[in-house]
């Protein structure tokens, strides 16, 4: 219950007034029963887009976007939220999905017997990030009134605002990750170089080592043919030749193994540290992978979060080459700090422009008057109310006007919008 307190003549202070407890009854509310402003808070928070998708597949599916075999994700929960104002078959099994999945959160808030024990269970799960399954159980509890629905709905919308604040600090990491990034891949190219230098220097000292190893062998055959051919000889000779002989054969073959020993070790160092060069090259490698896995999901985050710049655009003719000839081009919606922008490439294009909020700020009845006036129509599809966006469409359709709905309120968006509405609509006559 709330109660209203003029502080001047442009600002009115709205001051709640907690009521006392209504006897409500024991049965929860249906989906349908729901007040339908809490709808779209509902369904986008308690059900993602595939799930609506799956449950739109198992009925025919009527909606009027650019591609009937598939509609956007925008036209899936606009359908959705509309459908949900009454008892119908979509409104039964998006009731019956929601049910199911959180029969343990709407078990754990059917022990509240009062607003007070309600007001506390959703703080309890909303503190601990159990925000979906919190909000669809309370708004659906038989002791939820007006304050308590208005009280969630007051916290699931500044959720979605500090959201917003955090992709700040993940703008933030995604900069510092990419200066790491590149410092990282510089110093993997200039390890890499250096060990691949170090690798030829080795592979090159080992092919000698082997050589001569190859060289040893050879000759510990040719030193075991001369001992049996001494072997032979000292058969045939005097003792003390035969002993002078053999310790002069016997000194040799030690020498021999004594440098056949070193190099053996020498090759096996250099073995274990050509090893260690590729294990920590193949660390590198995998420390890159690692820090480019993780730029490349705060781009996606962050891309998500934010649209394309002029520079960005895609085009490859420049939209301030087209001539609307004088033709008055209206935009329902997009951002404000966009609006300027709009209005000078409309302008740049030989065009009159002008502007509606979408029913946020401007009033709904002045809009019917502007889309009669106008010559073509430009509606950005994620800054507009539900209203505004349906009796703008409905308004083109019926008159034949030309019109283009957009995905996102993009400068680069807009400018292909103008590049089809200069193909669309007639010259004005002078």
């Amino acid at each position: 219950m709330c109660q209203e307190r003029s502080v001047s003549p442009e600002i009115t202070v709205v001051k709640r007034v907690e009521p006392s407890e209504p006897a409500l009854g024991t049965r929860r509310r249906k989906l349908w029963e729901v007040p339908h402003k809490y709808h779209c808070p509902v369904i986008g928070t308690c059900l993602d887009v595939g799930d609506l998708r799956r449950i739109a597949s198992r009925f025919t599916w009527n909606h009027q976007g650019r591609h009937p075999a598939r509609p956007s994700e925008y036209e899936i929960h606009v359908g959705f939220v509309a459908a949900a104002e009454e008892r119908n078959l979509l409104s039964l099994a998006t009731h019956k999905l929601l049910e199911k999945r959180y029969a343990g959160m709407v078990r754990r808030f059917a022990k509240a017997r009062s607003t007070a024990e309600l007001i506390t269970l959703w703080d309890q799960a909303l503190g601990a990030g159990e925000c979906p399954g919190a909000l669809w159980a309370c708004m659906t509890h038989p002791r939820a009134d007006a304050v308590v629905m208005s009280r969630v709905y007051e916290d699931v919308h500044m959720l979605s605002h500090q959201i917003g604040a955090g992709q700040r600090a993940d703008l933030k990491a995604l900069t510092e990750t990419r200066q790491e990034l590149a410092r990282l891949r510089h110093d993997f190219d200039a390890l890499q170089g250096r060990t691949r230098v170090q690798a030829e220097a080795r592979e090159q000292e080992i092919a000698e080592l082997t050589g001569r190893l190859a060289r040893s062998e050879a000759e510990r055959e040719r030193l075991r043919a001369i001992e049996q051919s001494l072997r032979e000889h000292l058969e045939t000779s005097g003792v003390a030749a035969r002993q002078a002989a053999i310790a002069e054969r016997d000194a040799r073959i030690a020498r021999l193994e004594e440098a056949l020993v070193v190099s053996e070790s020498r090759t096996a160092s250099w073995r274990e540290q050509y090893h260690q060069a590729q294990a920590a090259r193949d660390g590198y490698e995998r420390q890159a992978r690692e820090r480019a896995a993780d730029c490349a999901a705060l781009e996606r985050l962050f891309i998500q979060a934010t649209s394309l710049s002029c520079d960005d655009c895609p085009n490859t003719h420049c939209t301030r080459r087209a001539d609307l000839g004088g033709r008055l081009v209206l935009c329902v919606g997009g951002r404000k700090p966009l609006v300027e922008q709009y209005r000078r490439m409309v302008f740049d294009c030989n065009g009159r422009f002008e502007h509606h909020d979408g029913g946020l700020e401007d009033h709904q009845r002045r809009l019917e008057a502007m889309l009669a006036s106008a010559d073509a129509v430009v509606c950005a599809a994620d800054y507009v109310s539900h209203d505004a966006y349906h009796r703008t469409k409905r308004f083109c359709k019926r008159m034949e006007k030309p019109h283009v709905l957009l995905g996102n309120s993009g400068v680069s968006s807009f400018a292909r919008a103008l590049e089809q509405v200069v193909g669309d609509v007639a010259p004005v006559s002078h």
